[in-house]
């Protein structure tokens, strides 16, 4: 748990009447990351709506889907999100023309008005998704390991083989007629 990201009540934040920042400098549990997360975050109760805004940033280090090597990836997060306090927003909200309900930073999540805010999780939804769903380390990523071409050229025939089906091979050569059955 980031120190000092404590869920508080959004009928608490109504009270304060003012915005509630936090500042952040810890380790989340759930996101392992080679820097402390640092930023702030601030949420204002507005009525129906609250409003939260973050700057965060970390460093996380990956495995590259490609080449399996590991590389770092900075996060960095410099958002806003308007929170629907309540069930979902009715049309009638909408109509006013406040809200656009079908823009991007429109109204995307709903909370109870009886229920807290989690600044940490806010913290962990928004850096996870800064991640990639890809990871490559990058343009010059070698790729996959290849055999150098002394090392994939065998020495025999056989080498070719691979010796878990040789089963199989004696099977298909027992059954083979010899030369001597061949009808041709």
């Amino acid at each position: 748990m980031i120190p000092g990201l404590e869920p508080v009540a959004l009928k608490d934040l109504l009270a304060l009447g003012q915005p509630k920042v936090w500042e952040v400098n810890g380790n989340h549990d759930e996101l392992a990351s080679l820097t402390p997360i640092r930023g702030r975050v601030c949420a204002e109760h507005r009525g129906n709506i609250l409003e939260v805004e973050g700057s965060l940033q970390t460093i996380i280090c990956l495995r590259c889907d490609r080449c399996l090597g590991h590389f770092n990836q900075q996060l960095t997060v410099d958002n806003s999100e308007l929170i629907w306090l309540g069930s979902d927003p009715s049309e009638e909200t909408f109509g006013n023309g406040i809200f656009d309900a079908e823009a991007p930073e429109g109204l995307m999540e709903c909370l109870d008005p009886r229920g807290s805010f989690e600044p940490e999780r806010w913290v962990f939804e928004q850096l996870s998704l800064q991640m990639s769903v890809v990871n490559r380390c990058g343009d010059h990523c070698p790729g996959p390991p290849v055999q150098t071409s002394a090392a994939a050229a065998p020495t025999t025939p056989t080498a070719l083989k691979d010796p878990r089906w040789q089963a199989l091979r004696d099977l298909q050569a027992s059954m083979e007629p010899s030369p001597d059955q061949r009808h041709d």
